[in-house]
């Protein structure tokens, strides 16, 4: 299984049908990309509280960010499940690369790459 990470303002210059869009924001996408992009929805699963940016924003406080992320939304995760979960993602959309998405433009603090890193699984920025 690929999976890719970006973030929503770059989504229109990828191939439209080279990837599985999937959604890890939990603030709603842009609405040009629910209707263009058919993205699916792991929203629940990986994205941040909104206490969570309210409180550290990623790009405002990351030091206090990235362990509340990992405490509050991936070490409750099953690994295994979760892993099971984006390959049956994978598997269901004809095997495209995903490419999990949310806004931060900035990957060294973005919870995408927390999610690659926690999972065991490398994921590439575009």
């Amino acid at each position: 299984m690929k999976v890719f990470s970006s973030y929503y303002d770059n989504v229109p210059k990828l191939d439209k049908n080279g990837y599985t869009f999937v959604r890890v924001s939990r603030k709603e996408p842009p609405e040009w990309f629910v209707s263009d992009y058919s993205p699916v929805d792991m929203s629940d699963t990986y994205g941040p509280t909104a206490a969570m940016l309210k409180e550290c924003h990623p790009l405002e406080d990351w030091a206090a960010f990235e362990p509340r992320y990992k405490s509050e939304i991936l070490e409750v995760l099953d690994k295994g499940k979760a892993l099971a979960e984006l390959e049956k993602v994978y598997v269901d959309n004809g095997s495209k690369p995903l490419l999990l998405l949310c806004y931060e433009t900035a990957e060294e603090n973005c919870h995408r790459r927390l999610i690659g890193e926690y999972l065991g699984i490398e994921i590439e920025e575009l």
